[in-house]
């Protein structure tokens, strides 16, 4: 399998606050892991917080390099595992700047 870290792609979400799911914008935050190939993934979302969370990464102007269609935050503070074959299209890649931002936020996040 080829590197799919740092690569965004769209895959079914699932939201703790009413128990459904959507296909949104994901970016992936490791490679796949064990038998069943679980990668990390954060969600991306397409409508500005009211308020910055920690984890909270906003999407640099941008944002159509990286097969966004609009601005968007990425919310670390939501990583979910997901197996990599629901991993659907790859919509592009993180750019070294988000990528180190990202592992930046991680350590903050995780008290690192």
């Amino acid at each position: 399998m080829s590197t799919i870290q740092w690569n965004i792609y769209i895959a079914e979400i699932g939201f703790i606050e009413n128990n459904t799911s959507k296909l949104r914008p994901v970016i992936a935050i490791s490679e796949p892991v064990g038998e069943h190939n679980i990668v990390l993934v954060a969600p991306i979302y397409s409508i500005k917080p009211s308020h910055k969370l920690k984890g909270d990464i906003p999407v640099p102007d941008n944002y159509k390099d990286l097969g966004l269609i609009r601005p968007s935050t990425i919310r670390l503070h939501r990583i979910a595992p997901l197996p990599s074959s629901d991993l659907k299209e790859k919509l592009g890649h993180a750019s070294i700047e988000i990528q180190n931002t990202a592992m930046d936020e991680l350590k903050k996040l995780f008290g690192l």
